[in-house]
């Protein structure tokens, strides 16, 4: 057969190839616990050596939260800033890093996040490859792909920017006890006195990001595992099963976050069906 001659399949996958290698994929994480979140996200990077990582995470700026209790408390507290940090490749194989603190002043958590994306996203305009973005706890990826997304369309900058997918890290060393936690998710801090929390519970926002995530990615257990309140009658957790019960059924669960692969979590779907 001639060397000329490929296969339609061949064709459509040097196709494809082509246009994922002219384009930004984005892939948002997320997750309820710092830990978890910080591990996955580690080792998506490592995974993929031309990765540029976006993270963003909840500080307490100096001086009291507030005490008076006048804020709203959908409202950010004063003083409270975003850090996000900004880790690029450069030349022989080492890495560029800076931070920046975004203020809270006028619009909430996930508001914030979005802009700055946005505006973080539009500085990368004609770069090609793989951006991973790691979200605050308990900040939910679809507000923030949806704002994105418009952007994409809307604007040149854009051009050849999707967003690749929303994945959770779940870890199941503690699962269960965020799981049944009914207190408000801390966002930052300790304690009451410096800490930032969320309005809703923290199961209930663990219980949303598994929800709405179309990879969840799971962190064995490597501790003391669950509090066992809810063990099979062969005494068997049944974390896993629980976190596919609260997933769509469209989402994929790995059961090791070690295993995948950030290029695997970037593929369309259509190419995973013929890989």
């Amino acid at each position: 057969m001639s060397d000329f001659l490929v296969s339609h399949r061949d064709a459509a996958q040097c196709a494809a190839d082509a246009k994922r290698a002219a384009q930004l994929d984005v892939v948002l994480l997320t997750g309820a616990d710092r830990l978890s979140l910080d591990s996955v996200a580690f080792s998506l990077m490592d995974t993929c050596e031309g990765v540029i990582g976006i993270t963003y995470d909840v500080r307490v700026g100096d001086g009291s939260i507030d005490p008076d209790e006048t804020i709203d408390p959908e409202q950010p507290n004063p003083g409270t800033t975003v850090l996000r940090g900004v880790s690029m490749p450069i030349e022989s194989g080492l890495r560029s890093s800076d931070s920046h603190a975004c203020p809270m002043s006028d619009c909430c958590l996930t508001c914030t996040v979005k802009h700055d994306a946005a505006r973080t996203l539009e500085r990368l305009q004609g770069r090609s490859g793989i951006v991973l973005i790691s979200l605050p706890i308990g900040v939910e990826g679809t507000p923030v792909a949806q704002y994105l997304d418009d952007l994409f369309s809307l604007n040149e900058w854009g051009a050849g920017m999707r967003i690749a997918t929303i994945a959770n890290a779940v870890g199941l060393d503690e699962f269960e006890e965020r799981f049944f936690d009914d207190e408000p998710l801390c966002l930052s801090g300790a304690s009451e006195e410096d800490g930032v929390f969320d309005a809703r519970s923290t199961g209930a926002v663990v219980s949303r990001l598994i929800r709405e995530a179309m990879h969840v990615l799971e962190l064995p257990v490597v501790g003391a595992g669950c509090l066992a309140r809810h063990v099979d009658a062969a005494g068997d957790c049944r974390c896993r099963d629980i976190i596919r019960a609260i997933a769509d059924s469209q989402t994929t669960v790995y059961e090791d976050a070690h295993e995948i692969t950030l290029r695997d979590l970037a593929a369309p779907i259509q190419e995973l069906a013929v890989s």
